[in-house]
């Protein structure tokens, strides 16, 4: 299906340029980084503070769930998969706009191929409800 309206071949070169940016991207994750600090009673009763302690948080389902990374050369890969799945939700939010303009491209070339005139009006209804008011 040839289009020619002149916005087409551009829109069509974004969206490959956005499904090859997608594809790039492989390692996602979601939640996020937080430092955790812990309250921490001494034989002697006093309380010291400790930490801070790299916890990630995800929503899963309806509750927080938190998984403390003992590893802390892991964090910098974690953030990087953090940042990606946010990326991966840009370049997607990006796509659907790039979809729903050749989409209403599309509607627009149907609708031209059936009204020669291109309003989408119909004469006959227009004159009909004239006559009904008369």
């Amino acid at each position: 299906m040839k289009k020619t309206v002149p916005d087409y071949p551009n829109l069509q070169q974004q969206r490959q340029q956005l499904l090859q940016e997608l594809s790039g991207l492989e390692e996602l994750r979601r939640g996020s980084l937080t430092e955790q600090f812990l309250m921490v009673k001494r034989k002697g009763g006093s309380r010291v503070k400790r930490g801070p302690y790299p916890l990630l948080t995800r929503k899963h389902g309806r509750k927080t769930v938190s998984l403390r990374l003992t590893d802390p050369a892991l964090v910098p890969l974690y953030r990087q998969q953090i940042q990606a799945l946010r990326q991966f939700e840009t370049v997607v939010d990006r796509l659907v706009l790039v979809g729903e303009k050749l989409s209403d491209l599309a509607v627009a070339e149907v609708v031209q191929k059936k009204t020669p005139g291109g309003t989408g009006t119909s004469r006959r209804g227009a004159s009909s409800r004239r006559r009904s008011g008369s």
